[in-house]
Order: structure tokens, then C-alpha cells, then sequence
């Protein structure tokens, strides 16, 4: 699939996905959620990528929805409507949210520029999120009426408490690099020029570990935050017990032994 809103890069088992409508601070579209979508459903089934980085083209991460192509659409779309619709809730376990979410690989958010609205949110579904001293982040969304999406109300309060996600989502004020860092929105904030160095380090770090411990323990680390300690020894024990009989494990004992690097291959 081509893309038109979104590139992607990968080198060295690291993929880099990179929101790419610079002239609108990547101001997020129909069209950016559906390459997204399929971006990560295709690189989570892709057996060369390892780690997976999402940045933003220019100097801005996502600025939040465009307004015009898609609140100002959706308005136009249902004045045009002759009958009134009836509400309806959806819920497919599909879409952007769950291809985020449910990925395999290690995900990282590489914070450039300002994160706000969807912007945001797209960043609370990676595993980890980097940021520039420069950017800064804001649940923005009752600016406009609305409220916080793509999982968000199960992220916010999960990484920084409930009060502090109810505060942010209350004042819809934008937050700055030292107080996303002091609160636990973000795992590092590192200078803009040295940010994206910093992040490729860390995911050639992650991709030199064997990818499918690092999958198994992913999912199990995303259990952890719903089920009890004992569904989580559950799964700790079922994943072992897979993990243990993987070629990679041979591989990690074996060089540790005879003292030499490991050589991974994902089996």
C-alpha cells in the first residue's frame, strides 16, 4: 500500500513511522488513521521489524484533528442528513485504537513537537514516549466539545492517576516537556536535537534482544494492568513454558556460555 499521509522506513529491524502533513503540523486526518491502521497491523505481522517508532515530519508530532477535513466534514455531512440519526455505540475491536494497542512489537512514541487532541492520544497507546525539551502535550479535547478517544480514558489515568488525568482533561491546558516528564506522561525528555539519536538507541537496544520474549512479556505486562496476581502468574507460566522450548532461549544460553554475542532470529 502507498501511503499519502504517513511514511514509512525500516533499517535494522527498526521501523519508523512518520506523520507526515508538515505544512499543518501533521494535523490528523480520515485518511493518516486508515495508513495507521494498516501501517501497524502489516509491520506487527512483519517478521523484520523488531521495534516500531512513530514520529512527526517537521517540527510538530500531530497538532490534533484537522478541523476542517474532518470536524467541520462531519458537521457538514450531518446537516445534510434529512432524517435525525439515531445514536449508536459502537464497539468493533477494530480501527486505529486496537491496531495501536494490540500490537506485538515494542512501540515508540518519539514526541517532536507539540502532541495535542488526537495528537495526544496517539501517543498514550505507544509502550514508550520520548520527548523533546521543546514539545509539549495537552488533552485538549472540551476545547472543542468533546472528549478524550482512541483509548485514552483507559490510558491517561492507568500512566498518570486519576486526579491528574481528570485535572488535565478538566482545564484542557498544554503541558510542557519537565511537567509531562514529572508526572509520568512521558519515560524521558531529551533535547529536540539529540531526540531522535535517543530513540534510535533505545529501540537498537530492544531489537537486540530476542523478539519473541519481548512479545510474550508485552502482552503479559498488558494483562497485568486488568487481571489479579493470580491470573498473572497464570500467565507468566503459560508464556515460560512457551518461551522456554524457543530457539532463542537455546541461543542466549549457548553464548552465554561460550561467551559470545547471541544471534537472535525471532524462533
Amino acid at each position: 500500500m502507498e501511503y499519502q499521509d504517513i511514511l514509512v522506513d525500516i533499517h535494522d529491524h527498526v521501523a519508523t513511522v512518520t506523520l507526515n502533513r508538515p505544512q499543518k503540523l501533521n494535523a490528523y486526518t480520515s485518511l493518516m488513521g486508515d495508513e495507521l491502521t494498516h501501517a501497524y497491523t502489516t509491520l506487527g505481522k512483519d517478521p523484520q521489524v523488531r521495534v516500531i517508532l512513530m514520529t512527526g515530519a517537521g517540527r510538530g508530532f500531530c497538532s490534533g484533528a484537522d478541523v476542517g477535513a474532518v470536524f467541520q466534514k462531519q458537521i457538514n455531512e450531518q446537516d445534510k442528513s434529512a432524517a435525525p440519526s439515531t445514536p449508536q455505540v459502537v464497539h468493533p475491536r477494530s480501527g486505529l485504537h486496537y491496531a495501536l494497542y494490540n500490537c506485538p512489537k515494542p512501540t515508540i512514541a518519539v514526541i517532536n513537537g507539540a502532541a495535542v487532541g488526537i495528537g495526544l492520544t496517539l501517543t498514550l497507546v505507544q509502550d514508550i514516549r520520548l520527548m523533546a525539551e521543546e514539545a509539549s502535550m495537552g488533552a485538549i479535547f472540551a476545547r472543542m466539545g468533546l472528549m478524550p478517544e482512541l483509548g485514552s480514558t483507559f490510558m491517561l489515568p492507568r500512566l498518570v492517576g486519576l486526579a491528574k488525568a481528570l485535572e488535565l482533561t478538566y482545564t484542557a491546558r498544554v503541558v510542557k516537556a519537565k511537567e509531562a516528564l514529572d508526572i509520568g506522561l512521558v519515560n524521558q525528555v531529551v533535547p529536540g536535537e539529540g531526540l531522535m539519536t535517543a530513540a534510535k538507541d533505545m529501540a537498537a537496544q530492544i531489537a537486540a534482544l530476542p523478539p519473541l520474549a519481548l512479545t510474550v512479556s508485552k502482552r503479559a505486562l498488558l494483562q497485568g494492568m486488568e487481571n489479579d496476581f493470580d491470573a498473572a502468574v497464570q500467565t507468566e507460566t503459560f508464556g515460560l513454558d512457551y518461551l522456554f522450548k524457543t530457539k532463542d532461549h537455546k541461543e542466549a544460553v549457548a553464548a552465554f556460555l561460550e561467551k559470545r554475542a547471541p544471534q537472535f532470529q525471532g524462533r
